[in-house]
């Protein structure tokens, strides 16, 4: 498999641990990535599956590969939920050479399915290899978004535009390399290729893949017509 680094866009279909291999060392600039729980659920009231979500160990088995692949004082940004951040903090101050600097808290629009108490945010952990890139001054770590209107199309976990340009534009600059392993529709490709950043993105579900493909190319598109 042959990745050119210098290309606007780049989509790979795959397993990321294993495309993750391809990819040389110390030539990412900020990584955002939003694993499968591996709680093996469905999700909303569509009731959509994600791929490998049986894997509850996925989101630890990626992260050393991810540090490998950044470059020096770099940014990860790791989103989470309540359940598995206690386990994954563990790990990760135990088991790899990254620093936690902070923990960020998503606050959504809408509040999520639920029983006893209906979920309204995500948590994201905010990784360093060395020193993190931060750029603006004003970033609270409580980030507020409108709601996400979900169809049959849309991914069960779609981010919201407004919360993935304010991550890349806070820890990369302009033609900046900016890796997403878990694609999705390619939510953090649009947002990159906006700001004029360069993507890859790895998605194992082929449906996904194609959407994701569909929307970071429209995207590119509209960036050359400007």
């Amino acid at each position: 498999m042959e990745i050119d680094l210098n290309k606007k866009l780049n989509l790979i279909q795959g397993d990321c641990l294993e495309v993750l291999k391809q990819l040389p060392d110390n030539c990412v600039d900020v990584v955002i990535i939003d694993p499968p729980y591996g709680d093996n659920s469905s999700y909303g009231r569509m009731q959509k599956e994600i791929l490998n979500n049986e894997n509850p160990l996925l989101n630890c088995q990626v992260l050393p590969l991810l540090y490998e692949k950044l470059k020096d004082n770099t940014t990860l940004y790791n989103f989470t939920n309540w359940k598995h951040y206690p386990f994954l903090v563990n790990f990760i101050q135990n088991y790899t050479n990254f620093k936690i600097n902070h923990l960020l808290v998503w606050e959504k629009g809408n509040i999520g399915m639920g029983y006893s108490f209906r979920n309204k945010f995500e948590l994201i952990l905010v990784l360093e290899k060395g020193r993190g890139m931060f750029n603006k001054r004003d970033f609270a770590d409580v980030i507020k978004t409108d709601v996400i209107l979900h169809n049959d199309e849309t991914h069960p976990h779609t981010k919201p535009n407004q919360i993935l340009t304010k991550l890349v534009e806070h820890s990369s600059n302009i033609n900046d390399l900016v890796l997403d392993c878990f694609a999705g529709s390619g939510s953090t490709g649009v947002a990159s290729l906006k700001l004029n950043r360069r993507f890859i993105g790895i998605e194992l579900d082929k449906a996904y893949f194609d959407l994701a493909n569909k929307n970071c190319t429209a995207q590119a598109e509209q960036e050359r017509l400007w």
